[in-house]
């Protein structure tokens, strides 16, 4: 079911929350067997770009100034909230141009959205932040500020069917919240994803010279994970990527079925480049 908005008004929104230079965000876990589905909401997982609203500007997860436009922030409240910008499914790469444009470009701003899901310095717990952060939104007014839905479900079956139909409608994957936590930053099962694929992020390194139709070109990318060990990508990699390869330092993310017992990825295969990322997601 879709939250039910309470109307009353809740204490923290007659107060100004103070400016928050640096939020560290909540971050992700992947979904494991045992997770107790009746503490947490469910919702979509937006393909785009985190940004947190810090009372003054967006920052990105990375901690760098998103440079939006002044419209598009225009009487946002000094309350600081959690967000993705996010242009509909499978636009994350035009998402990513846009954002990191350091000149913004206002008809790709004016078909963005910031889906906002959490107010950090709110003190209370995921279902009472959720009730406020409705109000809020109500109270900016733009259509550009939307509350990301959040809702519930009976059994691990009906939230797996419910995967496999949004992913087969372009969404990216589903968000699981737990509803009786407060925000804090960095990784817990506060917040855990849930894809049909799973993904990492590693640091190119250096290049596998290709052969065959490929010769002249990258046949591979040498990448880094976390832990420091390295491995070869190769597939998924595209024509256009193998004549000019992401550049050395560069963070991609790529899909894996899951882990050998080395540590490393199971049948890895390029995803995209991730611009302006400057930390890397590390594996279980």
């Amino acid at each position: 079911m879709i939250w039910a908005v309470s109307q009353s008004i809740d204490a923290y929104a007659k107060e100004v929350a103070p400016v928050a230079e640096e939020i560290s965000p909540t971050l992700a876990n992947a979904f494991h067997p045992g997770v107790a589905l009746d503490q947490y909401w469910v919702s979509e997982k937006y393909d785009g770009i985190r940004a947190i609203w810090n009372g003054r500007q967006l920052i990105s997860r990375q901690g760098l100034v998103i440079a939006a436009p002044a419209w598009f922030t225009a009487q946002w409240p000094s309350q600081p909230m959690d967000g993705e910008l996010w242009a509909g499914r499978g636009r994350f790469e035009w998402v990513q141009s846009t954002v990191a444009s350091a000149s913004p470009q206002e008809m790709q701003w004016k078909k963005m959205r910031y889906m906002v899901f959490d107010m950090p310095l709110h003190p209370g717990l995921f279902t009472a932040r959720q009730q406020a952060l409705q109000e809020l939104v109500n109270t900016i007014n733009q259509p550009w500020v939307q509350w990301a839905p959040q809702w519930q479900v009976d059994s691990h079956q009906q939230l797996h069917a419910q995967l496999r139909r949004m992913t087969a409608q372009g969404a990216e994957g589903l968000m699981l919240r737990r509803a009786n936590a407060p925000y804090r930053g960095g990784r817990s099962d506060d917040l855990i994803k849930l894809k049909t694929t799973e993904d990492a992020e590693a640091v190119v390194v250096g290049y596998v010279p290709g052969k065959g139709k490929y010769e002249g070109m990258t046949g591979a990318l040498v990448v880094a994970m976390p832990s420091g060990q390295t491995f070869r990508i190769g597939s998924g990699l595209s024509d256009v990527l193998r004549a000019q390869p992401p550049a050395i330092g560069s963070v991609i993310s790529y899909k894996h079925n899951g882990w050998h017992a080395s540590g490393l990825p199971r049948f890895a295969r390029f995803w995209r480049v991730r611009e302006g990322a400057s930390d890397v997601a590390k594996a279980p």
